[in-house]
């Protein structure tokens, strides 16, 4: 199968993490759609307790943006700034140091 983004919704924070396990099996990309959630926030520490026991799994979360495209341009930008931050020069790809850059830029002036 190839990579596909996969949305996970649910009412709770638990039924968001079973369908994710269930939805891993086919596609490690995963886009919890926390808009769905009444409190948003409170299902936090379920998914990233989640993401801590799947480190396979790519996560996007888009609780604010309500938009695909924003969400993968702020993956970039984080990727890149947790790199660099953490010092981990070598780590990070120029291509992407030079989206997320193109990126902040975007969103600095749009």
């Amino acid at each position: 199968m190839g990579k596909v983004c996969v949305a996970i919704i649910g009412s709770t924070a638990n039924e968001m993490v079973d369908r994710a396990t269930e939805a891993m099996r086919d596609s490690p990309f995963l886009e919890f759609r926390l808009d769905y959630l009444e409190k948003p926030l409170a299902a936090l520490p379920k998914l990233k307790q989640f993401l801590a026991d799947n480190s396979v799994v790519t996560a996007i979360a888009m609780p604010l943006t309500f938009s695909i495209a924003n969400g993968i341009a702020f993956g970039f930008i984080a990727y890149a700034a947790i790199k660099l931050l953490a010092g981990r020069f070598g780590e990070a790809r120029p291509g992407i140091v030079v989206l997320a850059i193109l990126f902040v830029v975007k969103f600095a002036v749009l």
